[in-house]
């Protein structure tokens, strides 16, 4: 849901989610965000906030579920 090879590792996403279903991969310069999909309720706060656009929000919205825009 997060393409690796475009996250830079800003941490926007990641300090935005209420959910708390985004985590670090790697560390350093180089660690990346991943989205657990368990805990994803499609608020879309990530997908908004990603400066470049590297949140894949067709695949994170594939879950079906419907979201939980409203909330956010």
């Amino acid at each position: 849901m997060i393409d690796k090879a475009g996250c830079i590792g800003c941490g926007t996403c990641y300090n935005l989610c209420p959910f708390d279903a985004i985590g670090e991969t790697g560390f350093g310069e180089n660690g990346v965000y991943e989205i657990t999909e368990e805990m994803c309720m499609e608020c879309s706060l990530c997908f908004k906030a990603c400066p470049l656009r590297a949140i894949n929000w067709k695949e994170v919205n594939l879950k079906g579920g419907g979201g939980v825009d409203s909330l956010c």
